[in-house]
């Protein structure tokens, strides 16, 4: 079997859909975009100089249109972790292992990350209870029950 050129255009396309899983900026997959549809308009016999136009055209109107649909809508753009340990304090936290100060053992959830945990009065607090933070020592978070 020979490869015709729109057999080429598909598999540039499926290289960048890879390469796409692997970097995830989004560039490459808009270029994909392009290449799958100059594969069709080859498959179709048009010209190497229509499908190179077709290929530029595509590409970058998927970047500029698809690109920022995706950035605005993307998952990363909504989370914004809290830097400010000073504003943690009086803040609710979800216990993720029970925190027992006499095992030494017991971690938070506050705003997307994990801490360290003691309670205020040594008193054992469960998994999945909530708690409230009352101080922050040395990145250990103490916590009271609510």
């Amino acid at each position: 079997m020979e490869l015709e050129l729109w057999h080429m255009w598909l598999l540039l396309t499926v290289g960048l859909f890879v390469i796409e899983i692997f970097i995830s900026n989004f560039i490459s997959i808009c270029f994909g975009i392009g290449a799958l549809l100059t594969g069709i308009i080859a498959y179709l016999n048009f010209s190497i100089t229509e499908q190179i136009i077709v290929f530029a055209a595509f590409s970058f109107l998927s970047l500029f249109i698809i690109k920022p649909f995706i950035k605005k809508h993307s998952f990363s753009n909504q989370y914004i972790p809290e830097l400010n340990q000073a504003k943690l304090i009086g803040r609710e936290a979800i216990v993720m292992e029970e925190i027992n100060d006499r095992k030494n053992i017991g971690r938070i959830i506050i705003s997307g990350s994990t801490w360290k945990a003691k309670s205020q009065f040594g008193e054992v607090i469960p998994k999945d209870s909530f708690v409230e933070v009352l101080n922050i020592k040395q990145s250990i978070i103490t916590v009271k029950s609510i």
